[in-house]
């Protein structure tokens, strides 16, 4: 067996750490010295492998450049743990795999053989990855003519020690004569070519059970159904009269779990976690390389190559904590009660209508600051514009025509007050939809007798909730999101809303004279 296989079969299985133990007087040779280089390396690479897994962390980007297969700088970890890391661009041949690898392990200097394709990879689209690719052949016998250069090919990337800065031998062992010997070892890298294809990535094969509620599984006997029943329980969830604590033996197991409390840890998420990725420590069977990329060999050229659907990922604490904070944005958005900021409705704007052909005669410029109006320009009607459809069927807004005794329970309401000490009454008014479904215009009732608002201090009220006392509804859209009212200062075109939907939105404006 070659000697390079001892040293990555020992990788896959845990071994006890050893570590050097140091007494006065201690002779320290290679092996000694040795060992102390592999109880760190081990212990980092054993982490490596249980920790963070296999594949690409950064980098190492695919190009193809004059027929070679090309990888940017990047680094990544290998099925046993280790790192690789590859500080410049490298290429590789994909026939001859000229260029991939510094000499490898164990002082081999021998050339790699050509690739060998299977005989006839599956079809694929043109532009895309082959979806499925048949078993490789088995190698050309010695003497064939040449080595056939078609089919569907993958790209490694290997873990390689390389050993350099000879210098001269002082001591050498008995019975050898070699002048002289490495001094350093290089932890680089190794491209390969290989035919056929790694497994692809995809979704685990557990998947589906993590979202099973772990309440659905029977509950053991004994386990009582009343969420305050109090009663403690074995730990296999079998209450036992027997192991029950008495008042003169209860201090004996003070910690005892509870029925519910075993409950809720059987209905745990953690429970179903634990049963479902129950692994072994050892490394998984096959090539410790990390695979970057599938391609397609046509000849000497190689074609159309895939990364994501075999290069595994492995991800910093940043990238899941920003995965986590997308998911947590997701599920909020599908289902959070109030809807997402960009759904909901708002003021768009507000507009001040007089004479008799309802001429603009002044536009809001933020609902925050009080609104002067003169008494000359003959304002009889107010006009808001939304930024969606208002519902004009059971949710259609209302506001107090006059003599209503409960004008409090529209959700369109102009308010005067001639004095701060003065009771608030309302503007009988009528509505309209005015250029479209998304403009509504609130107009005096000529059944005032008023033709114009006369000098005070008013109020335009919009509601985004509802009152079941008042027997109010809110505005709402054709969607029936109701309004989100608040009053900002304009921003993105609105004048309206912080986010979700609800809210009261409140003009103040004086007529003056």
């Amino acid at each position: 067996m070659h000697p390079c296989d001892n040293a990555e079969a020992l990788l896959r299985t845990l071994q006890p750490a050893r570590r050097n133990h140091y007494f006065y007087g201690k002779r320290m040779d290679v092996q000694h010295f040795e060992m102390e280089q592999d109880y760190g390396k081990l212990r980092q690479w054993l982490a490596n492998r249980l920790t963070f897994g296999k594949g690409v962390v950064c980098g190492l980007g695919i190009s193809v450049e004059q027929g070679k297969l090309c990888v940017d700088p990047g680094f990544a970890i290998d099925g046993l743990g280790r790192e690789i890391v590859v500080p410049v661009r490298a290429c590789i041949d994909p026939v001859t795999q000229e260029g991939g690898c510094c000499p490898p392990c164990c002082k081999e200097t021998g050339a790699t053989p050509p690739p060998q394709p299977p005989p006839t990879p599956a079809p694929s689209r043109d532009g895309a990855a082959p979806d499925e690719v048949a078993a490789p052949s088995p190698a050309p016998a010695a003497g064939d003519a040449q080595a056939p250069t078609r089919g569907v090919f993958t790209l490694w990337l290997c873990y390689r020690e390389c050993l350099t800065d000879f210098q001269p031998v002082l001591v050498s062992d008995c019975g050898t004569r070699d002048p002289c010997a490495p001094g350093t070892t290089i932890e680089t890298f190794c491209l390969k070519v290989t035919p056929g294809t790694p497994p692809l990535q995809g979704d685990p094969k557990w998947c589906p059970e993590l979202w099973k509620r772990a309440k659905t599984q029977p509950q053991p006997e004994g386990t009582p159904a009343t969420p305050g029943d109090e009663t403690p329980v074995s730990i296999l969830g079998r209450a036992e009269p027997s192991s029950l604590p008495s008042p003169s033996r209860g201090a004996s197991s003070p910690n005892a779990p509870t029925a519910t409390e075993v409950r809720n840890a059987r209905e745990s998420g953690r429970v179903l976690l634990c049963t479902l990725l129950d692994e072994t420590c050892d490394a998984p069977e096959g090539d410790p390389c990390v695979p970057l990329a599938v391609f397609a060999l046509d000849g000497d050229k190689p074609i159309r190559f895939e990364t994501c659907l075999v290069r595994p990922r492995v991800y910093s604490n940043e990238v899941l904590l920003d995965l986590i904070l997308c998911l947590a944005q997701k599920i909020d958005e599908c289902c959070n009660d109030k809807k997402p900021p960009a759904e909901t409705m708002r003021v768009r704007s507000v507009e001040f209508l007089g004479g008799p052909e309802h001429k603009v005669l002044a536009t809001v410029k933020s609902p925050l600051d009080p609104t002067a109006l003169s008494v000359a320009w003959r304002v009889d009607a107010i006009r808001v514009t939304f930024t969606q459809p208002l519902d004009q069927a059971a949710n259609a807004p209302t506001t107090p025509a006059m003599g209503d005794p409960k004008w409090q329970r529209h959700d369109v309401i102009v308010t005067t007050q001639a004095d701060p000490a003065s009771a608030q009454t309302f503007v009988p008014g009528l509505l309209r939809f005015d250029d479209g479904p998304d403009t509504l215009r609130w107009e005096l009732d000529p059944k005032s007798q008023l033709k114009e608002m006369r000098m005070g201090h008013y109020t335009l009220a919009l509601y985004g909730d509802a009152d079941a006392a008042l027997g109010r509804k809110p505005v709402v859209s054709t969607n029936a999101g109701a309004l989100d009212g608040e009053p900002i200062a304009p921003a993105g075109n609105v004048i309206s809303g912080d986010g979700h939907p609800g809210g009261k939105f409140t003009l103040n404006f004086e007529i003056y004279g």
